[in-house]
């Protein structure tokens, strides 16, 4: 009965929309729209709108919607590898479990969402493979001049995961630390007034034994966000390093102070292991 009635309401459909209109993969799209009517067909049927669909692209689409992996599969082995269809096979190998594979596929789309999101849960695991699939993101953003927002994230991200290392193997610290800070140096040089990457630049130059590279980009902080309690604390921990103890203190209250005010649980910069010790020394 559920299939009668739901035939005869895609004959009404087709009747007002026109069946070229429903048969298009655009028309396939509204599936995902709840309570919209090609939705909640395909909720009464899947297999129903099944035969109005499109090209292989929008087939292959409704096997991924349908969780028809298999199916899914043999109709995106006959697309080119373009962006849409290298997407798709991220979507393919993600719902298989294919963690790697569906990373690839997402850079060659770049698809920097779902290849980020893959990314960063891969850190928590495979540090190491997470770093390389981050550069291989990276690169994929390069030449692209309308990317610069999420390239820029791209490499902030691409620096997290650097510092991540140098504080993981000692070995390699050096030059870990090294390339975390030019890649936060490449993010500002997309974005100079991202906060974000200022206060990561100057810890990772603070990190680095760059004491009055970061103290420059505290201070660049402070001009974008001038109540920045994390600023603040930056130039408490470089003036503290230069043995300014008087303007660390000065510093370090103006960063208690502001994150009281913002209810902030931070933990407070005496207690940093880097620049804290030296800041300590000059509060007491």
């Amino acid at each position: 009965m559920v299939r009668i009635v739901a035939g005869i309401a895609l004959a009404v459909v087709i009747a007002a929309l026109g069946a070229v209109q429903l048969a298009s993969s655009a028309a396939y799209g509204d599936l995902a729209v709840r309570f919209s009517l090609p939705h909640a067909l395909h909720a009464a049927d899947p297999g129903l709108l099944r035969p109005l669909i499109g090209g292989t692209r929008a087939r292959a689409a409704a096997a991924l919607h349908d969780g028809d992996l298999a199916g899914a599969a043999t109709l995106l082995a006959t697309l080119p590898d373009d962006a849409q269809s290298e997407d798709m096979r991220g979507q393919l190998a993600q719902a298989r479990g294919d963690r790697n594979a569906a990373i690839a596929h997402y850079v060659r789309a770049g698809d920097v969402v779902r290849a980020q999101a893959l990314i960063d849960e891969l850190a928590a695991t495979d540090l190491p493979r997470a770093l390389a699939d981050q550069r291989t993101l990276v690169a994929a953003l390069h030449d692209d001049p309308d990317a610069a927002e999420v390239t820029g994230e791209a490499w902030w991200r691409l620096g997290q995961l650097q510092a991540a290392m140098a504080a993981r193997d000692p070995a390699h610290r050096t030059a870990d630390g090294r390339d975390a800070e030019a890649s936060y140096e490449r993010a500002l040089a997309l974005a100079p007034n991202e906060e974000t990457y200022l206060l990561a630049a100057g810890y990772q130059s603070m990190a680095n034994g760059e004491t009055a590279a970061s103290a420059r980009w505290y201070a660049r902080a402070v001009e974008v966000v001038p109540n920045s309690a994390d600023a603040y604390g930056g130039l408490a921990w470089t003036a503290a390093l230069a043995g300014d103890c008087a303007r660390a203190k000065a510093y370090l209250d103006r960063t208690r102070a502001l994150r009281a005010q913002q209810g902030s649980t931070v933990r407070d910069p005496t207690a940093d292991p880097v620049g804290g010790p030296a800041l300590t020394r000059c509060a007491t």
